[in-house]
């Protein structure tokens, strides 16, 4: 048998070295290339467009500033409270002044609370001598009670709904020597009348001021008109 030389033995075993190399290295890099391609997969309901994480986001429209009242309130001037003679005295007054009807309006109010007066005298000539005595003590605030008639002839001095600003006034008159006051809780005995006057010029302001001096006892104040005194335009 003829023999192989060793030169060429060794030649194959390179040979051989070199082709199981090759496919060594051929075998490792199909095996990362599919990692990579594994690597490289994702889940597509992950997947979200560009756009919606570089998008300026959309701002809501403004809210629409709430709508302003048309209507426009009115101001009243309220003048009072007045009772007694002085009711008569404010009617008068007013009346001078030649308001319109429909800007001038008249309430009567039945009121509770606490009365300061003096007792029910016999005769008004008694009552009369009381009034003398009243003033002479420094008192003017007071009237002569007419009506009703179980009343008439005693001498109204003051009028409270709370019952401590009552006896504080009783207190006064007392210290001022007017011994004979009294105070008696009375429901509705007495009426109070006021007067309101609707969007009043400056002039007509001047007028009821300067009636201040007359009514020392009465106070002008601006208040909300009432529904029953706007025109019709207005109360619809």
């Amino acid at each position: 048998m003829k023999k192989i030389p060793m030169r060429w033995l060794f030649l194959v075993l390179v040979l051989v070295n070199l082709l199981f190399f090759s496919w060594h290295q051929w075998q490792q890099s199909s095996v990362d290339a599919a990692a990579q391609i594994a690597g490289l997969q994702v889940n597509p309901e992950k997947i979200r467009p560009l756009a919606a994480d570089t998008a300026v986001p959309q701002r809501a429209p403004p809210k629409a500033a709430p709508a302003t009242a048309a209507a426009t309130v009115e101001a009243c001037a309220e003048w009072g409270l007045f009772s007694g003679p002085e009711v008569a005295r404010a009617d008068g007054a007013l009346a001078a002044l030649g308001l319109p009807a429909e800007v001038l309006q008249r309430r009567v109010t039945d009121i509770d609370g606490y009365w300061v007066h003096l007792p029910v005298q016999k005769t008004r000539v008694e009552a009369d001598r009381k009034a003398s005595e009243l003033k002479g003590l420094g008192v003017s605030d007071f009237y002569i009670v007419q009506e009703p008639p179980n009343w008439r002839n005693a001498i109204s001095l003051a009028v409270f709904k709370n019952e401590e600003l009552a006896n504080a006034e009783l207190e006064r008159l007392r210290k001022l020597g007017v011994r004979s006051a009294v105070m008696t809780r009375r429901e509705s005995f007495f009426k109070q009348v006021s007067y309101l006057v609707r969007d009043p010029g400056r002039a007509t302001i001047a007028r009821i001021s300067e009636l201040q001096r007359e009514f020392p006892g009465a106070e002008l104040k601006a208040v909300t008109c009432p529904a029953d005194m706007l025109p019709a335009k207005n109360n619809q």
